[in-house]
């Protein structure tokens, strides 16, 4: 592991809002959507935000395999890894985002919508390209 990029990506992902969530679909096809990375402090775990009907959240039931990709106009960080779904009111209230609230049509109850949950991504394969220099390595 490129010890150096790796504490570069770490660094990176905290100042970065948004990325791009893969998961495999019914048909075995990847399916990406943009999602809010919630306070990210590291690549080796990410947190995510969905409802358990959504089609995110029902493939993530059924296959729990992923792929985050994050970027700036120069660097790019893509993840490989596995998901957890977790809808107890404990874990809930600990990620819970006030601007999350904002998706009130989404989340009518807030933060105690039965159909809101967190998702775990857990990082396996990195991949990353940051200050032009490109390294790939596993986390286990």
């Amino acid at each position: 592991m490129n010890m150096k990029l790796f504490e570069k990506a770490n660094e990176l992902i905290r100042t970065l809002e948004y990325a791009s969530f893969g998961v495999i679909d019914e048909n075995g096809y990847p399916s990406v959507s943009a999602v809010s990375l919630i306070n990210p402090e590291n690549i080796s775990e990410l947190y995510f935000t969905t409802t358990m009907d959504s089609n995110k959240g029902k493939r993530l039931q059924k296959n729990n395999k992923a792929s985050v990709n994050c970027y700036t106009s120069m660097n790019s960080i893509t993840l490989v890894g596995e998901t957890e779904l977790f809808s107890d009111q404990e874990t809930k209230s600990k990620y819970w985002q006030n601007w999350v609230a904002l998706g009130a049509d989404v989340y009518p109850n807030g933060v105690f919508d039965p159909n809101y949950c967190f998702i775990r991504f857990t990082t396996k394969r990195v991949s990353l390209w940051i200050d032009e220099e490109g390294a790939e390595f596993t986390l286990e």
